[in-house]
C-alpha cells in the first residue's frame, strides 16, 4: 500500500482548523468585585452558576477569600464562554454556609450579579446572568445586608 505524502494545503488546513477550534473554546478571565464590604472579618464566598436549574443551590465553582478589610473583595476566575450568574456572601460566623432566618432571608451580607433582586423571594437566574465570551469580563456586585443583625 502506497502512502500519499501530505501536501502543503492539507497541512495548513489542519493547523488552521486546530487553531480555530482551540480559539472557539478559550476561557475568559472574569474579574468579580464585591463592593461595600462593611465588616473586616470572615470570608467572602463566591459561587458561580451556569444554569437556572442549579441557581442558588449547587454552583459549578466556589471560591473563598479571607476578608482583609472594608471596601472591596476581588476574585479573578477563568470561565469558558457561556451564561453565568454570580452570588457572594460574607461568611461572618465561619460555618461555610450563608446563614438565613426561618423563612430563608439571608442573615449575612450577600450580593448577586447585576445587583438583581427578587420580589417575594430570591432573584431569578435570568436577571442575574451575564454573558461571558472570550474577552475579559468585569462584574461588580454590591454587598447588602437584607436581614437584621448581620454580625455572627
Amino acid at each position: 500500500m502506497l502512502h500519499q505524502p501530505y501536501n502543503a494545503v492539507s497541512v495548513v488546513a489542519v493547523l488552521l482548523l486546530g487553531f480555530l477550534g482551540a480559539r472557539a473554546f478559550a476561557d475568559a478571565t472574569v474579574t468579580v468585585e464585591v463592593l461595600n464590604v462593611s465588616h473586616a472579618e470572615g470570608e467572602m464566598v463566591l459561587t458561580v452558576y451556569d444554569s437556572g436549574s442549579n441557581w442558588l443551590r449547587s454552583g459549578m465553582l466556589r471560591e473563598a477569600q479571607t476578608v482583609g478589610g472594608r471596601g472591596t473583595v476581588t476574585f479573578s476566575i477563568e470561565l469558558p464562554p457561556g451564561e453565568y450568574a454570580f452570588h457572594a456572601f460574607q461568611d461572618l460566623d465561619g460555618n461555610g454556609r450563608m446563614r438565613t432566618n426561618f423563612i430563608g432571608i439571608p442573615r449575612e451580607p450577600t450580593a448577586v450579579s447585576n445587583d438583581a433582586t427578587g420580589r417575594f423571594g430570591p432573584p431569578r437566574f435570568r436577571d442575574a446572568s451575564i454573558a461571558v465570551g472570550e474577552a475579559p469580563v468585569s462584574v461588580r456586585m454590591n454587598l447588602v445586608s437584607i436581614g437584621r443583625n448581620p454580625s455572627p
